[in-house]
């Protein structure tokens, strides 16, 4: 399991830093490209994987899955986040399988038409 995280001011370089821009590939294509590229390495036979994407956003106190159109449109909004035995989720997150970078960056690129935007006044 992996989450990032990335908190910040309006145009302090979240996005810069978690995707890149152009040439500049940020964490998230750099740390998918090898997972996938380690799975195609494995040559063990009894070993299956399964990658799995998930997008939310934390706006004003609440949870959104920002790749649920369905919930998104219909204000459902505010989802949970519980903790079991240690293990910290946020309930009803949609989860979508994918096999490459290529399949994460049109999701992500689905979920970022789908965020908050708001006025900061910061710059």
């Amino acid at each position: 399991h992996c989450c990032l995280f990335a908190y910040g001011q309006t145009g302090s370089g979240k996005s810069y830093s978690m995707v890149g821009y152009g040439t500049n590939e940020g964490i998230v294509p750099q740390a998918c490209n090898e997972i996938f590229r380690r799975i195609q390495e494995n040559k063990d036979a009894n070993t299956k994987f399964e990658v799995q994407f998930s997008m939310l956003e934390i706006y004003n106190e609440k949870v959104q899955d920002l790749l649920d159109k369905q919930k998104s449109r219909q204000g459902a909004g505010a989802l949970k986040v519980r903790e079991n035995k240690g293990e910290v989720y946020v309930q009803g997150l949609s989860k979508h399988p994918v096999d490459s970078f290529a399949a994460i960056a049109t999701k992500m690129e689905e979920g970022y038409m789908s965020r908050s935007i708001g006025a900061t006044m910061m710059n």
